[in-house]
């Protein structure tokens, strides 16, 4: 059997573990492509490959590898600013990356086409009403479920499949016109995931408790069937630090919004999201790890 890279030629295979981690994927998302990743940094990249547009849209409230993957894809940013329930408001960009933060079910704006960022919401399923979409989730060591590092992207379309593998895989399958990377995961971590996989909807039980239980100590509103990746608060900025101190595992504020971090500040200096900036003034996060969880 002719090989390149340790990949079959002309098929979308890894090693058996990463084959056999790539079925169940499927089979447990209910889609027809799963393409696992060294990362879903990687794995958000080659997404943005697969789409058709030069400008993608970004939400600004966000981890900075949903904004660095279009970069690194050689396309230009829309930063767009976000509602309170986290979605976007009014998007002006035909394809957009979704962050679903914090386990929220993020609500999927009016767009031809999104790049769905699952790492904090990894029960998330694809919607085969909208096959022009990629979702993309993380096997990072701090999310729900983990190999160490690593990621997947889930999609109903085999020319998206096609090229979610050829930016893996230094472009030697399916295409001729993708220089790629690598970014294949290892055969350790697949046989590490499959068994994570397994645990999945344990795991989220276990933290959509511990949210309840969290919410009745404290007196917090009640919130819906959410995986609670990080537990957001929302408080006056002047009594966050006040809040953050009375909470076990919380932390005053999440990330700074992207557009704001030396390397996005430089190139689009004037972008400002106002509504971006009010939400990540109020917030104060609680990290189930604190708990155990």
């Amino acid at each position: 059997m002719n090989t390149l890279s340790g990949y079959r030629v002309g098929k979308p295979d890894g090693g058996p573990e990463c084959e056999s981690f790539e079925r169940e994927l499927e089979r447990y998302y209910g889609v027809p492509y799963a393409r696992v990743f060294n990362s879903a940094t990687s794995a958000l990249h080659a997404a943005a490959v697969a789409m058709p547009d030069d400008l993608i849209g970004v939400t600004a409230l966000s981890m900075s590898a949903s904004a660095a993957s279009v970069l690194h894809a050689n396309k230009a940013i829309l930063f767009h600013d976000i509602a309170d329930d986290y979605s976007y408001i009014s998007p002006q960009a035909d394809t957009v990356v979704l962050p679903h933060l914090f386990g929220h079910h993020v609500a999927r704006p009016d767009v031809p086409r999104v790049i769905h960022d699952c790492a904090q919401a990894p029960s998330v399923r694809p919607d085969p009403a909208h096959p022009n979409d990629i979702w993309v989730y993380s096997l990072n060591q701090h999310k729900v479920i983990t190999c160490g590092e690593g990621g997947y992207a889930l999609t109903f379309r085999n020319d998206y499949a096609d090229t979610l593998h050829a930016v893996r895989n230094h472009g030697e399958c399916y295409t001729t016109d993708i220089l790629g990377w690598n970014y294949r995961m290892t055969e350790p971590e697949a046989a590490i995931a499959r068994i994570e996989l397994m645990q999945l909807e344990a795991r989220l039980d276990r933290r959509r408790q511990w949210a309840y239980d969290l919410q009745k100590a404290h007196d917090l509103p009640l919130d819906g069937n959410i995986d609670w990746f990080l537990y957001p608060l929302r408080v006056e900025p002047v009594n966050r630090s006040v809040v953050a101190s009375e909470i076990i595992g919380a932390r005053v504020g999440y990330h700074t919004p992207v557009y704001r971090l030396p390397y996005f500040a430089k190139r689009y200096p004037s972008v400002v999201c106002p509504n971006t900036e009010r939400i990540e003034s109020e917030l104060v996060v609680v990290n189930p790890e604190a708990y155990g969880i």
